[in-house]
């Protein structure tokens, strides 16, 4: 019988992370700070949208498009009704405005976030 693949060798776990560990790394992410698990987040434009808003996002691609973007300061995620909300902030994120149902995390400093090496 023909094999569909060469199966993979037991000792490389890594390679394959499990639907939990990503999970956990929704939970704790060194690169965001959870600002209000209850509130959207504000910058100091008075609300003149320095953000981009993405509807039909899940909270990893709207984490993700955050964090790999250079110019991304923080993100917002918010879920109402069937609909999902995701903002990417360009400003700073200096508060937030209770409002249920919506999330403001703040992306870490480069100083927070630990010796990483600025790329060229």
């Amino acid at each position: 019988s023909p094999s569909p693949s060469p199966s993979p060798s037991p000792s490389t776990p890594l390679l394959s992370p499990s639907p939990s560990a990503s999970s956990i790394a929704t939970l704790y992410n060194p690169s965001f700070q959870l600002l209000s698990t209850s509130g959207v987040c504000r910058t100091d434009d008075q609300n003149k949208g320095n953000f981009d808003e993405l509807w039909g996002k899940s909270y990893p691609e709207c984490h993700d498009m955050c964090l790999f973007s250079r110019g991304c300061t923080g993100f917002e995620y918010a879920v109402e009704g069937k609909a999902s909300r995701c903002k990417l902030f360009k400003g700073p994120i200096l508060s937030t405005l209770p409002v249920g149902g919506a999330s403001c995390y703040k992306k870490a400093s480069k100083t927070e976030l630990g010796p990483h090496k600025k790329r060229l």
